[in-house]
């Protein structure tokens, strides 16, 4: 989870987004990154209204959710930002 967070903070100096994480018995362990009204850049990209969405996980082991979220943001940045 830290090398997780220490990604995104590094990452959010220079690639502005929003990060929600959040835990319940229902849904488990979430984590959801997102750009705030970027969707026309980004037009091959997953969209919710307005937003593109970077990431979305979803999982009742912690750890491998936080892993997951790391993996995907490093292959979105990749293929829609050249690179991290």
């Amino acid at each position: 989870m830290s090398d997780f967070l220490k990604f995104v903070d590094d990452l959010t100096g220079r690639f502005p987004l929003h990060m929600e994480i959040y835990y319940s018995k229902t849904v488990d362990w979430c984590i959801k990154i997102w750009k705030k009204g970027c969707a026309e850049e980004y037009p091959y990209a997953e969209h919710e209204g307005e937003d593109v969405i970077l990431v979305k996980v979803q999982d009742c082991d912690m750890e491998l959710a936080f892993a997951r979220a790391q993996v995907e943001l490093k292959e979105w940045m990749i293929q829609f930002n050249e690179g991290y």
